[in-house]
């Protein structure tokens, strides 16, 4: 037993899991040089204490470690009591360990093909049903029923329309603040909305509580855009690692985000009924 810092404890599961520097990327979606930074124990590269504390919380779930002991140590500046395991310097260029155990997909195979045989069954029972109907008739058409009919229509297109216009302008959102912060009041009757992040051509990791991508996520080209589901009985907090360029819209709406002057900010969600 002897005493590792994170990083060092960090950079040995990894090494037992038998996942490269570049393997990890890929599975936590974390840049490359921040995994770099916790394995050196320099996390004055990491932006905040936020993404710090988001960081190695995926680290530790990607490499199988506890990630109360790893944030315990990163909330108290102390070292890891770990117990030493052996390990080949040698085999660091990224070979998985021999011993870990082969998935096999072949009952997926199994249950794939069995669900395509009845999706193909059912499509050829309705098709058989459908072509042995026999054709109706056409009904006669009398000007003075289309004449009504059409005006019903045009008052139901116009009712719909107000209704629709009413239903829009009912959800408002106002923004007030200013700096690496600012509060979005969104006047709803809705028990959940519609959170979804864009960007055009920059890349930024973003996050929103209370919703699956609280643990956060990195949008660039490669994935410009993401969208969760979100409780409005409590205030939601969205997190954009670079503002410029990242596009917040919650139900079709556009958030305005002019007034984060600051390349990181935050945006505080809140719902109101009145």
């Amino acid at each position: 037993m002897r005493k590792k810092t994170i990083g060092e404890v960090l950079r040995l599961a990894r090494i037992n899991q038998g996942l490269s520097i570049e393997e990890l990327q890929a599975k936590t979606d974390i840049q490359m040089n921040l995994l770099e930074a916790m394995e050196a124990d320099d996390f004055d590269q990491l932006p905040s204490t936020f993404y710090a504390r988001s960081f190695l919380r995926k680290y530790a779930w990607a490499v199988e470690l506890d990630e109360r002991i790893i944030l315990d140590a990163y909330d108290s500046g102390s070292m890891i009591t770990y117990e030493e395991v052996d390990v080949d310097e040698e085999d660091l260029s990224g070979r998985r360990r021999s011993n870990k155990k082969k998935t096999s997909y072949l009952p997926l195979f199994y249950f794939v093909l069995f669900a395509l045989s009845i999706l193909i069954f059912v499509t050829y029972y309705v098709w058989n049903y459908i072509q042995t109907q026999p054709t109706r008739p056409s009904s006669p058409n009398y000007s003075i029923v289309s004449s009504t009919s059409s005006t019903t229509s045009t008052s139901s297109s116009s009712s719909s329309q107000t209704s629709s216009s009413s239903s829009t302008t009912e959800s408002t959102i106002t923004v007030s603040g200013e700096g690496n912060r600012i509060e979005a009041r969104y006047k709803t009757s809705k028990e959940t909305a519609t959170v979804q992040l864009a960007v055009s051509d920059v890349t930024s990791w973003v996050s929103v509580s209370g919703s699956e991508l609280e643990g956060g996520v990195t949008l660039s080209a490669d994935n410009k855009n993401e969208k969760t589901t979100v409780s409005t009985k409590n205030p939601v907090a969205i997190t954009l690692g670079v503002v410029k360029g990242v596009t917040v819209t919650v139900d079709n709406q556009t958030v305005d985000t002019s007034k984060l002057t600051t390349q990181t900010g935050t945006v505080t969600l809140t719902f109101t009924t009145d």
